[in-house]
C-alpha cells in the first residue's frame, strides 16, 4: 500500500511536506464553540433510585454514599462528562431552609483514566462511591447535590432530598 502512495503523498500526510499547513483551531472558533455544544453536557441528574446510602466496611452501617448520575447532552442523550465534579451532602430539618454541611467531595474528570474509572460503559451513568468521615450516617433528612464545573466555565446543577432510616445499608459495589 505504501508503494502506491509515493513519497510527495506520503511526506505531505506527515507533514514533512515544505507547503503544508496544519489546520489549528482556536477556542473563539464560532465551529467549536457550536460543536461543543452538541456534545457536551447540558443537564446531569442524580439517578434517585440508585444513589444510597451504603457499607464500605460490609458491616451494614452506613459509611459512605453511592452516588449515581446521569448526564445529557442538547439532544437527551447519555452523553460523557469532562471536568470538576462536586458531591455535596447535608442535613436538613423540617422548616430549615439551610443545611449543615456533612461531606463535600471534589472529584477530577479530567482524564480518560478517571473517566474510564467512574463510568459504566453498559449503563453509560456514573459511579461515585464517596465514604464518610464522621460515620455511621445516622437517620434524617438530607440533600445530595452535585454541581459538574465544565472546562467551558459552563456549571451543571441537580438537588436530591431523601429521608434515611437509619437501617442497615448494602455494601458499596467493587
Amino acid at each position: 500500500m505504501f508503494k502506491l502512495l509515493g513519497a510527495p503523498v506520503l511526506a505531505g500526510l506527515l507533514g514533512l511536506g515544505g507547503c503544508a499547513k496544519s489546520a489549528s483551531v482556536q477556542a473563539s472558533d464560532p465551529e467549536l464553540a457550536a460543536y461543543l455544544q452538541l456534545i457536551q453536557p447540558q443537564r446531569v441528574e442524580i439517578q434517585r433510585f440508585l444513589t444510597q446510602p451504603v457499607s464500605f466496611a460490609g458491616d451494614g452501617s452506613a459509611d459512605g454514599l453511592e452516588v449515581v448520575l446521569a448526564a445529557y447532552d442538547v439532544s437527551g442523550d447519555l452523553t460523557k462528562i469532562a471536568g470538576t465534579l462536586y458531591i455535596e451532602l447535608t442535613s436538613h430539618k423540617v422548616g430549615d431552609t439551610i443545611g449543615n454541611r456533612l461531606a463535600l467531595w471534589p472529584i477530577e474528570i479530567k482524564t480518560e483514566r478517571a473517566m474510564q474509572l467512574y463510568r459504566d460503559r453498559l449503563s453509560r451513568y456514573y459511579d461515585f462511591p464517596v465514604q464518610l468521615e464522621q460515620r455511621p450516617l445516622p437517620a434524617g433528612q438530607y440533600v445530595l447535590s452535585v454541581w459538574l464545573n465544565l472546562p467551558t466555565g459552563a456549571r451543571l446543577l441537580d438537588e436530591y432530598e431523601f429521608a434515611y432510616e437509619g437501617t442497615g445499608a448494602p455494601p458499596v459495589k467493587p
